[in-house]
């Protein structure tokens, strides 16, 4: 009838313009996201910010083109690389993107920002994160098609995983009540390290027994890495592999894995678990936990040592002549003083 048809179209009309307003809402609330991330939780402040990432992002504070080296991976590099020793022994300016459990994938993105503002002549990706839990792999997903697809995009862990990626106002949402209040902090620049003189003293083991076996690098991973190294040759910088000393996460499977990649891609590369006797640390004393991260003295000495081989090996000018020299040196001498006020400090 002519009254069915005309109620039949004014709930189309209702329907279409509920429906309006919900995508009106949905792209409303994501222009809000966007901006607050652009403008309130973007990455230049993050490093202002007690959490994961915070000294990852430190490089955002740096002037601009003034990082001879860029430094990528998880804990083992933030605990085991110290910028400021490799300042203080070679003239070097270099920076350290590093976070507890770093993917691949992540440090890809951290290159990525240090890229626009910097042009590091040496990158150099820690390996330990290619031995990690396997990442979440989108590949994986889209094998499943249907709705099984929609299904799994529709899970928590699938939003907590890729919309901090999308929207950084995730990663730091709830970082302005964590802002730092130690007033030194905004001072202070470690560029990247995490200082500790805790020293955990323990058994040695023989956790590097030589053997032709390999412990092959997850495909995902390879992949991945294969194109983090493309990413700093399409930025004119060279790349050095190193795998810092850790004995509950390291053996000489991976290490055959890593040098037969290396040597594969023409990239150098150095195992410091291979190295304990000449970088001068003993295993016994110089980790500052259950053989897992390196404690300040132990860093020191192994950065020295990768500092010798950065300079025996790559045409890297020292900047201490550089405009920049006046305040690394700054850093350096606030950085000693810090740390020397920490209980139990002696410098090596």
């Amino acid at each position: 009838s002519l009254y069915n048809a005309a109620m039949n179209r004014n709930k189309l009309k209702l329907k279409s313009k509920e429906i309006f307003r919900v995508l009106a809402f949905v792209l409303a609330f994501f222009v809000v996201l966007e901006a607050l991330s652009l403008a309130l939780f973007s990455p230049r402040q993050a490093s202002g910010f007690k959490n994961r990432l915070q000294d990852a992002y430190s490089f955002m504070d740096e002037s601009e083109n003034t990082l001879q080296i860029a430094g990528f991976g998880n804990s083992d590099l933030y605990s085991g690389f110290v910028p400021l020793e490799l300042w203080n022994e070679y003239g070097y300016t270099s920076t350290i993107c590093a976070s507890p459990n770093q993917s691949v994938n992540e440090s890809i993105e951290f290159a990525r920002l240090v890229f626009e503002k910097h042009s590091p002549e040496l990158v150099i990706i820690e390996t330990d994160m290619l031995y990690d839990e396997k990442p979440y792999s989108d590949s994986d997903i889209k094998k499943k098609g249907g709705i099984k697809l929609f299904l799994d995009r529709v899970k928590p862990d699938f939003f907590e995983r890729h919309v901090e990626d999308i929207f950084s106002v995730f990663k730091f949402h709830n970082r302005w009540k964590l802002k730092s209040s130690n007033p030194s902090h905004d001072t202070l620049k470690t560029h990247g390290y995490r200082f500790s003189n805790k020293i955990c003293t323990l058994n040695v083991k023989n956790y590097m027994v030589k053997t032709d076996e390999y412990e092959p690098i997850d495909a995902e991973k390879l992949y991945q890495l294969d194109a983090f190294v493309t990413l700093c040759r399409e930025n004119n910088a060279k790349v050095l592999l190193v795998e810092m000393p850790t004995m509950s996460s390291w053996n000489y499977e991976r290490h055959n894995a890593v040098e037969q990649y290396a040597r594969a891609n023409g990239i150098a590369f150095l195992d410091m678990n291979l190295l304990y006797e000449q970088t001068g640390i003993s295993m016994t004393n110089c980790f500052r936990d259950e053989g897992h991260h390196l404690n300040y003295y132990s860093a020191s000495a192994v950065t020295k040592y990768i500092g010798n081989y950065i300079s025996q090996n790559y045409e890297i000018k020292s900047a201490v002549l550089d405009e920049t020299a006046e305040k690394w040196n700054d850093n350096y001498q606030k950085f000693l003083k810090q740390a020397k006020a920490e209980k139990g400090f002696e410098k090596v």
